[in-house]
């Protein structure tokens, strides 16, 4: 049985994501927290995250 080679680590993006969100909020409240991982927060976050991973390929 043949294995190929991956092209998508999942689980290094994973710990990328978490390291980038535990530097982004350092230091907040709980209501900063919170609101950070409200859902348009998350999204817009998320958005940006992709737009940074397309322009470091």
């Amino acid at each position: 049985m043949k294995t190929e080679t991956k092209k998508f680590d999942a689980v290094a993006e994973s710990r990328k994501w978490k390291e980038q969100v535990a530097a982004e909020t350092e230091g907040f409240t709980l209501e900063q927290t919170l609101a950070y991982f409200d859902r348009a927060a998350t999204r817009a976050a998320f958005q940006a995250a992709l737009e940074r991973a397309e322009q470091a390929k």
